[in-house]
């Protein structure tokens, strides 16, 4: 009764496990979904920002004091903060010029900041080193401490990054770290900053997940999208902490929705998701997103996430391009295969349009085809013997493939006629295009599959259900259709069964992609209730007598 018991449980998890993997793998798609249905929507949403920078500047006529022209400036600094790096820096250095003439040193010293802020984005460390260098936190105003050190900070974390001496990104560090905790002691309880800057600490000492309560409970309040968008990057930067791939994917999509809402152009989230979905497999994808983040990243002047995307950019450019190439390459090989058989085809017409007044050699000639057809058939039976082994020897697979190749040949014997046929009553330009249409080869292959499939589904009637014991449950696969027709995954495991692995040949046999068949047999092997090493021998031995 307790090993039942204990049976029971262990299948409700499995059953648990496999609908959340399958519930997790539908929100990412999803996510990615609407990703890409806001991306498509980037420039209604970036036209909207812009008219509304433009209010804010039309209000600037109309300001009398240096308070009011200061505070129209600090608006457009704000928007301009993420979205145009060479913008804020203009309107900054417009809020210094008023500050100075109304001599507010407070006002000075927080367009100084502004201004070294935004250098620091752009990479330019010394000029915002000399700047900040200039100010002591002693004389500032309580309000504008947290920044400056924010821009300490800021400045050490771009240095060590690009930094590639070993000692000197140690001393970065250091620095870096030091000011960071000066920074989040000065912080508010509520401020979404403090938040961010728990995590890359609570990430350094591998406690990270302390926060997820947090987190989640700051997502169900009612909160600006752009801080929608830091919750989100720190979700996803904790999942990446602890190799949780599928949460930090899900929350780097999310977080990359809500900037590319806001709009900014200046973030991490969209090229550290380019990176996830590149590792994943989805090269198409990333190369969309990481293309679209070093354009936004130049639009915005944010050298420090240039610096980070031409890591990956070229990584994932190359693999694009490689498989773009592999693709240009199949398709001209295929074009060059089709214009060869073309060729040969037309040449066909053209001698048999010369021989047929020589009736006794077109006759012999023939002859001499169904001799060589007969050949090759005694060879395929020679082949096919040595194929069976002493489980499955069954007549119907040799009359099977008697009757298919004595069908091909009348096929075509019929094919050569119609051929004659068009060619004496409408002419060689009718003939031609006769040849130009794949829908004989097509449809010849359709029926060769269906009588493959059905053949092999014949000789080993629970493949299927012998296949589906060796993979996990929740891979299991069946047939789409009730007629018995395989579909192309089944119709490579089944070429296996029957001896064939080389993947080469496996993709000849089926009219697909060598990197198709490559990438199924990896997902199958992956699936594999057992070793995975051995998953295509325990294939092989399908049907054995034990």
């Amino acid at each position: 009764m307790t090993m039942k018991r204990n049976f029971l449980y262990f299948l409700a998890l499995v059953s648990v496990l496999s609908g959340c993997c399958s519930e997790k793998d539908r929100q990412i798609r999803d996510t990615l979904k609407e990703l890409d249905d806001v991306i498509s929507r980037q420039e209604e949403i970036e036209s909207a920002k812009d008219s509304y920078i433009e209010l804010i500047k039309g209000r600037y006529s109309e300001a009398m004091s240096p308070d009011e022209k200061y505070t129209i400036f600090d608006e457009l600094y704000n928007e301009y903060y993420n979205y145009n790096i060479d913008s804020a820096i203009f309107y900054a250095r417009s809020k210094l010029n008023i500050a100075f003439d109304a001599a507010e040193q407070d006002l000075v010293d927080d367009a100084i900041l502004d201004i070294a802020d935004r250098y620091v984005m752009s990479g330019m460390y010394l000029a915002a080193h000399d700047i900040i260098s200039e100010i002591s936190a002693d004389r500032l105003d309580v309000l504008l401490v947290p920044r400056y050190y924010h821009i300490w900070h800021s400045l050490y974390t771009g240095l060590e990054d690009g930094c590639d001496d070993p000692v000197q990104k140690t001393e970065y560090r250091k620095l870096k770290q030091q000011y960071r905790e000066q920074l989040f002691s000065l912080l508010g309880k509520d401020d979404i900053s403090r938040l961010y800057v728990m995590a890359d600490i609570y990430v350094d000492e591998g406690r990270a997940d302390e926060l997820l309560d947090t987190l989640n409970a700051k997502f169900n309040e009612d909160i600006p999208i752009h801080d929608k968008a830091v919750l989100s990057y720190i979700y996803a930067n904790i999942s990446d902490s602890y190799g949780h791939d599928d949460d930090a994917t899900l929350y780097f999509a999310k977080s990359a929705i809500f900037d590319l809402m806001t709009p900014v152009h200046e973030y991490k989230s969209l090229y550290e998701l380019a990176s996830k979905l590149y590792d994943a497999g989805d090269i198409k994808r990333a190369y969309r997103y990481i293309s679209r983040s070093i354009n936004d990243a130049i639009t915005a002047n944010a050298l420090i996430n240039i610096q980070s995307i031409n890591r990956s950019l070229p990584i994932i450019s190359r693999s694009y391009h490689t498989q773009m190439l592999h693709n240009r390459r199949q398709l001209s090989v295929l074009s060059g295969i089709l214009g060869i058989m073309a060729v040969l085809l037309i040449g066909a017409v053209i001698v048999t349009l010369k021989e047929q007044r020589k009736a006794r050699q077109a006759g012999k000639r023939t002859s001499e085809i169904n001799e060589e057809l007969k050949a090759i058939n005694r060879k395929m039976e020679e082949y096919i013997l040595l194929l069976k082994e002493s489980n499955n020897i069954k007549e119907i697979y040799i009359g099977r493939y008697i009757d298919l190749c004595s069908e091909y040949i009348g096929r075509m014997e019929r094919y050569r006629s119609m051929l004659n046929r068009t060619a004496r009553t409408e002419g060689f330009e009718a003939v031609r295009n006769a040849l130009k249409s794949s829908e004989f080869i097509d449809k010849e292959l359709n029926e060769f599959y269906e009588q493959f499939d059905a053949t092999f589904l014949q000789l080993f009637p629970d493949f299927i259900k012998d296949l589906n014991a060796l993979l996990q449950p929740d891979k299991r696969i069946e047939l789409k259709t009730r007629d018995g027709i395989m579909t192309t995954e089944l119709r490579i495991f089944a070429l296996i069964r029957l001896g064939i692995t080389d993947s080469v040949k496996i993709a000849e046999f089926l009219r697909r992609s060598v990197s198709t068949v490559y990438n199924y047999r990896v997902k199958m092997r992956n699936a594999a209730l057992n070793s995975r090493e051995d998953f295509e021998k325990q294939i092989m031995g399908i049907g054995k007598l034990s």
